[in-house]
């Protein structure tokens, strides 16, 4: 039995050991040879999310961002999404929202540069090895940019790793990391890699405050940009809040 748990566990820390490695890989690699905006950009998030009932659940995401960190906003997007329980850890989701870009620096006094109108399909995996929770999302993007139509297909692997706890209860800090790829319908394979490190802390059953640093790397047909913003998080879960209506 020992032994079988021995085994178990060296296979838990290879795979585990696996995943820090390829992260690291793909954000070093991603910062070669990249013209990279020094200024550390702004990005604030609200994330509204929960079960409605057993098998359903609902999503609403709301984000704000500038270029620099002087609070001069000239991106926000609004998004919300339906999710159906398939198993107990494969959920899948289906979602809309709105994106809007302006000039860096005009907080929105300036004609939008782009204006965009999306919906996706999404399965959303979720694998726990001990306290290593790990997330595989997998987005298909339908884009409306003015008269244009686009598909995109996304692809986000995450991991949450409680500290002080061995799982997500009130009062856990946990590291959160993850790295998502944006690939296109036509085009280079990868156009956007983003990559998140950060922290959070579970204030208590429905709230969570997360603040971490996402590293934003974009390739274009002849040129490779990085961008770094600084993002803080507030993350409430009105599961709970549900139940107690219902």
């Amino acid at each position: 039995m020992f032994a079988n748990y021995y085994t178990d566990m060296n296979y838990k820390g290879r795979l585990f050991t696996t995943f820090i490695l390829t992260i690291i890989f793909i954000s070093n690699s991603t910062n070669c040879q990249a013209q990279e905006d020094h200024s550390l950009g702004n990005w604030n998030s609200l994330l509204l999310k929960g079960k409605i009932s057993p098998k359903w659940s609902l999503l609403c995401e709301g984000h704000i961002r500038s270029s620099n960190f002087d609070l001069k906003y000239n991106y926000y997007e609004i998004k919300s999404a339906i999710g159906y329980s398939i198993t107990k850890n494969l959920t899948g989701l289906f979602g809309t929202g709105f994106f809007n870009t302006d000039e860096p620096g005009g907080f929105f006094r300036t004609p939008a540069l782009q204006q965009e109108l999306r919906t996706w399909l999404e399965l959303n995996l979720k694998q726990t090895f001990i306290r290593f929770n790990f997330e595989h999302r997998a987005r298909l993007e339908q884009r409306f940019i003015g008269d244009n139509y686009k598909n995109r297909l996304k692809y986000r692997l995450g991991l949450l790793l409680p500290i002080n706890n061995t799982e997500m209860i009130q009062g856990t800090l946990y590291l959160a990391i993850s790295d998502e790829l944006f690939m296109p319908q036509h085009g280079p394979v990868v156009e956007k890699n983003r990559f998140y490190l950060g922290m959070g802390y579970k204030m208590n059953q429905n709230t969570t405050l997360q603040l971490g640093c996402i590293n934003d790397n974009d390739y274009k047909s002849n040129s490779h940009t990085a961008k770094n913003y600084l993002q803080l998080m507030l993350i409430y879960d009105f599961t709970k809040l549900v139940k107690k209506g219902g």
